[in-house]
Formats: structure tokens, sequence, C-alpha cells
């Protein structure tokens, strides 16, 4: 009676094996995303593997956003980038059992954003620096505005990834799919508004000016106040938990920071 449970375990370990070598084969062949893959009978007789193995291994790769299975005539396999929606979609299971909440969230990004702001200071590029001032006076201008919270996710995600470490650039365009959905129900007052602006100019004139502490210093302020905010107006809402599926895969406009790499 326990054999099938054996079996069942074997073709599982087989098919994450296969979609491993798919993997290595992609990134030898130098794909690119909208290669298409060879066809399945093609596949087989490569990978000596049964038909059930290849299409579980498949379908493995697609739920991580490595491919995109195109059907009808003619489809099949076809190489695709991995978005950060995939990755804040698997991290929101992990934390979904380890029933995490948002304050954790918070206090995660309060740890790292003061440290992204400065490596940002120290490597954005000119065209790093140009999107940022273009994004803060989008936000000035859309400051009592329903689009005020989604422009200030953004100016922080660009941040991210004008930091030249495109994990610092991942982890916190994740961390704003986690937390988008609870953000969506509060919202900020014209007040904090107001503050959010103020310490985001200085961010960004520290940045300008290659001020990696200056950067640290106005960054960390503003997380901790933002974080202090949200605990004091919705203590009820930062203590909720965590829930795989909820997470948003789209944001604002496409932009480079939706991207893993």
């Amino acid at each position: 009676m326990m054999q099938p449970k054996v079996d069942d375990s074997r073709k599982a370990k087989r098919a994450l094996t296969l979609a491993q070598d798919i993997v290595r084969d992609i990134e030898a062949g130098a794909h690119v995303a909208g290669d298409r893959l060879a066809r399945e009978d093609e596949m087989l007789a490569r990978y000596d593997v049964a038909r059930a193995t290849l299409r579980e291994a498949l379908r493995f790769l697609e739920l991580q956003g490595v491919i995109h299975l195109q059907l009808g005539r003619g489809g099949g396999p076809v190489v695709a980038r991995p978005q950060t929606g995939d990755f804040a979609n698997s991290l929101s299971l992990i934390l979904h059992f380890m029933e995490a909440d948002l304050r954790g969230l918070l206090e995660l990004r309060e740890a790292i954003a003061a440290d992204v702001a400065a490596y940002a200071a120290q490597r954005a590029t000119t065209g790093d620096l140009s999107a940022l001032a273009d994004c803060l006076k989008e936000l000035e201008r859309n400051e009592a505005s329903s689009q005020f919270e989604e422009l200030n996710r953004r100016f922080h995600d660009m941040l991210g990834w004008a930091s030249g470490n495109p994990l610092f650039g991942l982890l916190t365009s994740a961390l704003h799919m986690l937390t988008r959905e609870f953000s969506l129900s509060l919202g900020y007052s014209a007040q904090e508004r107001a503050v959010q602006l103020r310490f985001l100019r200085r961010v960004l004139e520290a940045v300008r000016k290659g001020d990696a502490e200056g950067a640290r210093q106005a960054m960390a302020r503003l997380v901790a106040g933002s974080a202090s905010y949200l605990a004091q107006r919705s203590p009820e809402l930062v203590s909720q938990k965590v829930r795989w599926g909820q997470t948003s895969k789209t944001g604002a406009g496409g932009w480079r920071w939706m991207e893993i790499g």
C-alpha cells in the first residue's frame, strides 16, 4: 500500500531534476524571452523521460515564470523572463505558512530601506536619477490624488533598483507587492503625505550629491515614521496575516523593477 507513495516521490524528484536540466540547457543555449524550445517529442527523446514527467517539469517551470506554454497547433514551451511578481507569489506562500503578518513585512522594509538608499547614493546612474526626479515630480502633482500611494511605492522600487544590487531591487519590489493589498484599504492622511514628500526630497537630494550617509539617515527617518503612522492609525491592519493569493502581480506602468535582473 505504501509503494505508490514511493513511486510518486520518485516521479516528483525526477520531474524537478528534469526542470533543472531544462533551465541549464536554456542558459547554455543563450535563449532569451520569446525563444521557442524543442517540441515535446524532441524533448522526450533528448531527455529520455516519460511524457508525464516532462509535462510535470514544464508545468513547474511555467509556475516559476521561466517558460510559458503556448496551446494549439505549433504551440509548446516558450522561454519567458521571471518577473518580480513570480518571486513575490512564491514568497507569499511561504509566509502564509509561517503566519507572518504585515508588521513583520514593515519591520523588514525598515531594516533594509536606509541601506538601500545609501547604496543608491553611491551607485545610481544618470538615468536612475532622472527617473527618480520625474517620479518625485509626479508624486508632488498627485499629492492629493488616489495615485499617491502607488507613485510612492514606485519611487521606492526605483530607488531599490538604483542601488546597483538587483537583490535589493527584487526584495523591495516584492515587499511592496506583498503589502499593496493591505495598504489599498488604508492610505495616508494629507499631513502624512506632506511628511513623506519632505523626506523623499531629502533622500533624492542626498542621492544626487552622492551623500550615502545623508540618504541613509533621511530614509531611516521616513520608513520609521511611516511604520509608526500605520501602527497607530490601524493596529488591527498591521496584525493581519499574509495570505497566499492576495499578492498583486501587476504594478504601475510596466517598469524595469517588474523584472528580475
